[in-house]
Protein backbone atom coordinates (compact mmCIF):
# COMPACT_ATOMS: atom_id res chain seq x y z
CA UNK A 1 0.00 0.00 0.00
CA UNK A 2 3.00 2.62 -0.54
CA UNK A 3 0.72 4.97 -2.78
CA UNK A 4 -1.46 5.59 0.93
CA UNK A 5 1.32 6.76 2.63
CA UNK A 6 0.85 9.68 4.53
CA UNK A 7 -2.93 9.48 4.21
CA UNK A 8 -3.95 9.64 7.56
CA UNK A 9 -7.57 9.82 9.82
CA UNK A 10 -8.46 12.93 11.88
CA UNK A 11 -7.13 11.37 14.53
CA UNK A 12 -4.00 10.38 12.57
CA UNK A 13 -4.71 6.48 12.06
CA UNK A 14 -3.35 5.42 9.05
CA UNK A 15 -5.40 4.05 6.08
CA UNK A 16 -4.12 0.54 6.17
CA UNK A 17 -5.18 0.19 9.74
CA UNK A 18 -8.90 1.23 9.02
CA UNK A 19 -9.93 -2.13 8.55
CA UNK A 20 -13.52 -3.61 8.65
CA UNK A 21 -12.58 -6.50 10.81
CA UNK A 22 -11.72 -3.93 13.74
CA UNK A 23 -14.37 -1.76 13.02
CA UNK A 24 -16.59 -5.38 13.92
CA UNK A 25 -14.72 -6.02 17.05
CA UNK A 26 -15.70 -2.12 18.17
CA UNK A 27 -12.77 -0.53 17.40
CA UNK A 28 -13.00 3.35 16.45
CA UNK A 29 -14.64 6.40 16.85
CA UNK A 30 -15.96 9.08 14.32
CA UNK A 31 -12.83 11.09 14.13
CA UNK A 32 -10.81 7.56 12.69
CA UNK A 33 -12.75 7.81 10.01
CA UNK A 34 -12.67 11.46 9.41
CA UNK A 35 -10.34 12.88 6.86
CA UNK A 36 -7.11 15.06 7.93
CA UNK A 37 -6.59 18.42 7.46
CA UNK A 38 -2.96 17.71 5.93
CA UNK A 39 -4.54 15.05 3.66
CA UNK A 40 -6.58 17.70 2.13
CA UNK A 41 -4.21 19.96 1.97
CA UNK A 42 -1.83 17.90 -0.19
CA UNK A 43 -4.85 16.76 -2.45
CA UNK A 44 -5.02 20.52 -2.97
CA UNK A 45 -1.52 20.67 -3.89
CA UNK A 46 -1.89 17.78 -6.41
CA UNK A 47 -4.79 19.30 -7.89
CA UNK A 48 -3.21 22.67 -8.66
CA UNK A 49 -0.03 21.05 -10.06
CA UNK A 50 -2.29 18.99 -12.42
CA UNK A 51 -3.70 22.33 -13.17
CA UNK A 52 -7.44 21.40 -11.75
CA UNK A 53 -7.62 25.09 -9.80
CA UNK A 54 -10.97 25.09 -8.54
CA UNK A 55 -10.79 21.74 -7.38
CA UNK A 56 -7.92 22.68 -5.39
CA UNK A 57 -9.40 25.31 -4.27
CA UNK A 58 -12.17 23.18 -2.75
CA UNK A 59 -10.02 21.46 -1.45
CA UNK A 60 -8.30 24.03 0.49
CA UNK A 61 -11.85 25.18 1.98
CA UNK A 62 -12.69 21.24 3.03
CA UNK A 63 -9.53 21.40 4.87
CA UNK A 64 -10.58 24.54 7.27
CA UNK A 65 -13.79 23.22 7.83
CA UNK A 66 -11.80 19.61 9.32
CA UNK A 67 -11.44 22.00 12.62
CA UNK A 68 -15.37 23.45 12.37
CA UNK A 69 -18.03 21.53 14.20
CA UNK A 70 -20.67 19.20 12.39
CA UNK A 71 -23.53 21.46 14.26
CA UNK A 72 -21.79 24.59 12.63
CA UNK A 73 -20.80 23.18 8.88
CA UNK A 74 -25.11 22.32 9.28
CA UNK A 75 -25.78 25.58 10.52
CA UNK A 76 -24.38 27.31 7.42
CA UNK A 77 -25.48 24.80 4.93
CA UNK A 78 -28.93 25.73 6.14
CA UNK A 79 -28.64 29.21 6.21
CA UNK A 80 -27.03 29.19 2.69
CA UNK A 81 -30.53 28.14 1.13
CA UNK A 82 -32.15 30.75 -0.56
CA UNK A 83 -34.58 33.15 1.92
CA UNK A 84 -33.18 31.14 4.92
CA UNK A 85 -31.23 33.69 6.29
CA UNK A 86 -30.39 37.60 6.01
CA UNK A 87 -27.26 39.26 4.45
CA UNK A 88 -26.36 39.93 8.38
CA UNK A 89 -26.56 36.31 9.14
CA UNK A 90 -24.52 35.60 6.07
CA UNK A 91 -21.78 38.09 7.29
CA UNK A 92 -22.30 36.85 10.53
CA UNK A 93 -21.59 33.00 9.90
CA UNK A 94 -18.59 34.42 7.67
CA UNK A 95 -16.93 36.24 10.73
CA UNK A 96 -17.47 33.46 12.60
CA UNK A 97 -15.68 31.14 10.42
CA UNK A 98 -12.89 33.70 9.75
CA UNK A 99 -12.27 34.19 13.39
CA UNK A 100 -13.46 31.55 15.69
CA UNK A 101 -12.43 28.46 13.16
CA UNK A 102 -9.47 30.65 10.88
CA UNK A 103 -11.19 29.44 7.94
CA UNK A 104 -10.85 32.42 5.79
CA UNK A 105 -11.34 30.73 2.25
CA UNK A 106 -14.66 29.26 3.22
CA UNK A 107 -15.67 32.82 5.03
CA UNK A 108 -14.94 34.47 2.33
CA UNK A 109 -16.86 31.64 0.07
CA UNK A 110 -19.81 32.91 2.14
CA UNK A 111 -19.54 36.31 1.78
CA UNK A 112 -19.33 36.17 -1.92
CA UNK A 113 -22.58 34.04 -1.48
CA UNK A 114 -24.51 36.63 0.11
CA UNK A 115 -23.31 39.56 -2.51
CA UNK A 116 -24.94 37.26 -4.88
CA UNK A 117 -28.13 36.32 -3.03
CA UNK A 118 -28.71 40.24 -2.66
CA UNK A 119 -28.19 40.37 -6.52
CA UNK A 120 -30.77 38.22 -7.02
CA UNK A 121 -33.37 38.83 -4.18
CA UNK A 122 -32.69 35.58 -2.46
CA UNK A 123 -32.08 36.85 1.21
CA UNK A 124 -34.48 36.31 4.00
CA UNK A 125 -36.64 39.10 4.25
CA UNK A 126 -37.21 40.72 7.40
Amino acid sequence: MSGQRGIVSKTGVPLDGLLLERVAGGWGEMGDFSIARETLLHQAEVAAAGGHRQVAENFRRAAELVGVPDDVILRIYDALRPFRATQAELEALAGRLRTQFQAPECARWVEEASTVYAGRSLLKRV
